[in-house]
């Protein structure tokens, strides 16, 4: 069952007892070690799935995990559902298990998690709370900030690096008004979260700690559970996440981590190198297993040596983990150097050697697609990488570059905002006064906006005619409501001048750029909206609402800056990705290209918040202070370095004389000891070979209620809100029937904790936190006669329910098909006799016209189900709130579970091969979103 496993990795895959350290450096099959140890946990030491804990760096690296150990699992006849498993980031990881133990945390269900940018607006739209607190202005005057946004962010940053370090400021004694200020703003800030059921990703983890430090019994079942602990990454982890680590796994100490402490490269997101360098110091003398992971099956023997190289000309005097990278000698050694270097005496001369060494490799056929070259730099958003980056693009020769920041200088977003700004006459005096706003950055960006707009819609006189009369119709006084700004937007995409943005039928990622550009738009305004808790604009608030979008959210978002689509799964082909070194972690590209050599280790030069931070012990002072800057250059390029498998080239303009030497003194000896690359002795170019690049393994995870029900609806309408992943308005027809599922589950979840049907105090404080819950994720508030059908619905059910009969809710089961997995989740499982019984739950009566498509579902679920546990005599249920009889069974044959799984395939091989047909347009079409774009296309179709 182990295959292919060298010594080093057949060790860490059969250590599973007691506490293990990896260090696995670039390319040393670290992926494909953490998937046969899994899979050896499961097969051979007969672990059960929910009895492991296993964290990576990024939701695609889990993704990639949990493919590849399925496929594992498949291949050995093996049904094991890993939905059990606890696997994903440290982040997810965390959240499932406080939604798991939510009566014991501050927040209540269904908690949203905040990103950073509705992070920092939550702060910036609740700074008088702040304002008021004794300190403030002790705080600020001591760390200047320019504005309230600027203020802001500091108070986001400090709350931050609190939770980083698992600091809880509200039993400190101090008399410094600073450390005053940000005692009360942490318990300030706890509080709103608290009270608007939101939390971020930092304070995920600081919650989690508290109930564990408060809960004996919750600490004790969970060391009982995670009887096996593997954390990849762990150079990246943080204090806190150490603290929590470490209980979880006190009992059995069965805690593999699994890392590269040369590759240590986010200690400015609170990360420390001391988790890793001092892990097996946590445990008894030779507890600890110690393994290296030191064959590099990715890099050409040339590029492995400069690493090492380079790692060892620094001296690290005992702050790192001493090791040397061999190239397997299973991969055929290159013939020619697989180091050189591209210089330029000026930038002029650089940017074309550069593009006549990329287009020499792909008119020789040494590429076949530009995405086997990658560009790495320390940061994308510097002036000299968009040069590059536009030199390359009027050559023909496309770029991938996500996070350059410049989405709101995009011409699809600067039209969209112009045409927004032209929709609302109030946006004359609101947005154009002169007086009041010329002095704003923003009102000169929205001038050019406007004037982009007036050159592109003299092309598109329908849309003229269509914008000049709805600004007119807007300026009426008898208005009482204005449509929301999602659904004016889409009203946008029935013209030419939106239409040209929207690449659907195009194949090439890179070319889609513009039609995911809009679809990120479309996120900002739905976020607008969940922060205004505003989705309908009425006449009387459309100035305040106008004013604070145009003047506060857009222009704080275009200051912040606004990353592009990123393509987590896969880099789009025929382009070279332009990235950042960070961006870069865990990737390999055939060729590599590295510029940024003009770096030197910058002296940290201490602040008062450096000062603050001693005072509270929040400084990583592991590292001695004059070295960190070293320490960190080093593994930032090393990680760099070490992404490329067959080419490794080092790129610079050359600048030997005066004050700026490039590349620097740092990097020089590296760069001259490489040969240049139109040095025909040392580089030929007819010896290279290139590898082409490597495809995702990552299958899709599709379901029949989430996929197959809306492509069968409509597959254009799948292609716009699941591949581009435009945000639709909320549907308020549904929200009953979320209402009703949300308050069966919590039922549920109560029965299958406690063992008893929940009294009717339990009913009430269940239904009134997910009234809340739905009012802060929806907007909405509802009737009292709907919340009353709720209580009666809950009583009327409980009378049909047995305690001990239920077995699973929000049941999460996998099945690894061709080519996707499927995946279903059933509302309830329960034993009755002697059968299994398989329920969902429908708001709403009966209907004859629905169950076609309920019963396809149905037959899923028992195919998944048996798949999965090979269960006897299953049953399947329908439960329909407003029937008097509310139990439907649906018999399911062994042929319809093979019809459906027959359609379902057909279904999904036409979703995973792009073909989304337009459907013809009908009256169901009219509550849809993208009802204006398909309309006006009607004779295309």
């Amino acid at each position: 069952m182990i295959d292919n496993l060298n010594k080093s990795q057949y060790e860490a895959v059969t250590s599973t007892e007691g506490p293990v350290l990896i260090i696995a450096g670039p390319g040393s099959g670290k992926t494909k070690t953490l998937v046969e140890r899994t899979v050896y946990l499961l097969s051979k030491k007969n672990v059960k799935p929910e009895n492991i804990f296993l964290s990576t760096f990024t939701e695609k690296a889990a993704s990639e995990l949990i493919s590849r150990i399925s496929e594992k699992l498949k291949e050995n006849n093996l049904n094991i559902n890993l939905s059990e498993m606890y696997i994903g980031t440290l982040h997810s990881i965390f959240r499932r298990i406080i939604e798991e133990n939510i009566e014991s945390s501050t927040f209540y269900d269904n908690f949203k998690v905040l990103d950073d940018t509705e992070q920092l607006f939550f702060i910036y739209t609740k700074i008088s709370y702040f304002k008021k607190l004794s300190g403030y202005n002790d705080f600020f005057k001591n760390i200047p900030c320019r504005n309230t946004w600027e203020k802001s962010k500091k108070i986001l940053q400090w709350l931050d690096t609190l939770n980083e370090y698992g600091k809880n400021l509200k039993n400190i004694k101090t008399q410094n008004p600073s450390i005053l200020f940000l005692k009360e703003a942490q318990q300030v800030y706890k509080n709103l979260l608290v009270d608007n059921n939101v939390i971020d990703f930092s304070t995920i983890q600081a919650e989690l700690l508290e109930i564990l430090v408060n809960n004996k019994n919750i600490l004790d079942e969970l060391n009982e559970k995670f009887r096996y602990i593997m954390i990849d990454e762990y150079q990246d982890t943080n204090n806190i996440q150490e603290k929590i680590i470490f209980l979880l796994g006190y009992k059995y100490k069965n805690i593999c981590v699994v890392g590269d402490d040369d590759q240590a490269i986010y200690r400015f997101r609170g990360a420390t190198t001391k988790n890793i360098l001092k892990f097996p110091k946590r445990f008894d003398d030779n507890k600890c297993k110690h393994i290296t992971l030191d064959t590099n099956y990715r890099s050409q023997l040339d590029i492995v040596r400069l690493c090492n190289t380079w790692i060892s000309m620094l001296h690290w005097n005992g702050y790192r983990y001493e090791k040397t990278m061999y190239s397997t000698e299973n991969k055929s050694i290159s013939p020619t150097a697989s180091v050189i270097r591209i210089g330029g005496e000026n930038e002029s001369s650089w940017k074309e050697n550069l593009y006549k060494f990329i287009k020499t490799l792909y008119t020789t056929k040494k590429i076949t697609d530009y995405s086997q070259v990658a560009f790495l730099f320390k940061s994308v958003q510097i002036q000299q990488v968009k040069e590059l980056k536009k030199y390359f693009e009027e050559r023909q020769i496309p770029v991938y570059s996500p996070r350059s920041k410049d989405f709101f200088e995009k011409e699809e977003i600067i039209i969209t905002i112009a045409s927004l700004l032209v929709y609302f006459p109030q946006t004359k005096y609101l947005v154009f006064d002169k007086v009041k706003n010329r002095t704003n950055e923003v009102f000169f960006y929205y001038q050019f906006c406007l004037e982009n707009l007036k050159k592109i819609i003299k092309k598109d006189e329908k849309f003229y005619r269509w914008i000049v009369e709805k600004r007119k119709e807007n300026a009426k006084e008898n208005i009482e409501t204005f449509p929301n700004l999602k659904t004016i937007f889409y009203s946008f995409l029935q013209f030419d001048t939106f239409k040209k943005y929207l690449n659907l039928d195009n194949n090439l990622e890179h070319e889609k750029r513009e039609t995911h550009n809009l679809a990120i738009f479309t996120d900002i305004l739905d976020k607008y909206e969940s922060l205004t808790k505003i989705s309908q604009i009425s006449s009387e608030n459309i100035n305040t609402y106008l004013k604070y979008f145009f003047m506060n959210y857009i222009r704080q978002l275009r200051e912040k800056r606004v990353d592009e689509f990123e393509n987590k799964d896969n880099f789009p082909t025929g382009a070279i990705p332009f990235l950042t070194f960070h961006q870069s972690k865990g990737l390999e590209f055939p060729v590599v290209i590295v510029d940024s050599l003009y770096s030197i280790p910058q002296p940290q030069i201490k602040t008062y918040e450096d000062e603050l931070k001693n005072l509270l012990n929040l400084n990583d002072n592991f590292e001695p202070h004059d070295k960190k800057p070293y320490f960190d250059l080093w593994r930032l390029y090393y990680t760099a370095f070490s992404r490329a498998q067959d080419l490794l080239v080092l790129t610079s303009i050359e600048n030997k004389n005066g004050r700026k030497r490039l590349p620097s003194k740092t990097f020089a000896p590296l760069f001259y000891r490489a040969p240049d690359w139109q040095d025909s002795k040392n580089f030929e170019l007819k010896y290279l070979n290139i590898s082409p690049t490597k495809e995702s393994n990552i299958k899709k995870y599709l379901s029949y209620s989430s996929n197959i029900t809306l492509y069968e609806f409509c597959p254009l309408k799948y292609q716009f809100i699941k591949e581009f992943d435009f945000k639709q308005n909320k549907n308020t027809d549904t929200l009953y029937g979320i209402f009703f599922h949300k308050v069966i589950e919590k039922i549920h979840k109560y029965i299958i904790k406690h063992k008893e049907i929940p009294n009717e105090l339990k009913i009430k404080n269940i239904v009134d936190k997910i009234v809340k819950t739905m009012h802060t994720t929806y907007q909405i508030e509802f009737e009292e006669s709907s919340i009353c059908k709720i209580y009666n619905s809950i009583n009327k059910y409980l009378n049909f329910i047995n305690p001990s009969e239920i077995l699973a809710s929000e049941f999460k089961v996998y099945s690894i098909e061709d080519g996707y997995i499927l995946e279903g989740i059933f509302d309830l499982i329960r034993k009755k006799d002697n059968s299994y019984e398989l329920i969902d739950f429908k708001s709403g009566k009966y209907s004859e016209y629905f169950i076609q498509s309920y019963k396809k579902q149905l037959a899923l679920y028992s195919y998944l189900i048996k798949n999965e546990y090979n269960l006897p005599n299953i049953k399947t249920y329908l439960y329909f709130e407003e029937e008097e009889n509310p139990f439907f069974e649906v018999k399911i044959t062994e042929k319809d579970i093979e019809n459906e799984i027959t359609n379902f395939n057909l279904t999904a091989d036409k979703l995973l091969n792009n073909n989304f047909p337009p459907k013809p347009f009908d009256e169901k079409c009219n509550k849809c979103d993208f009802r204006w774009f398909c309309n006006s296309r009607k004779g295309e179709m």
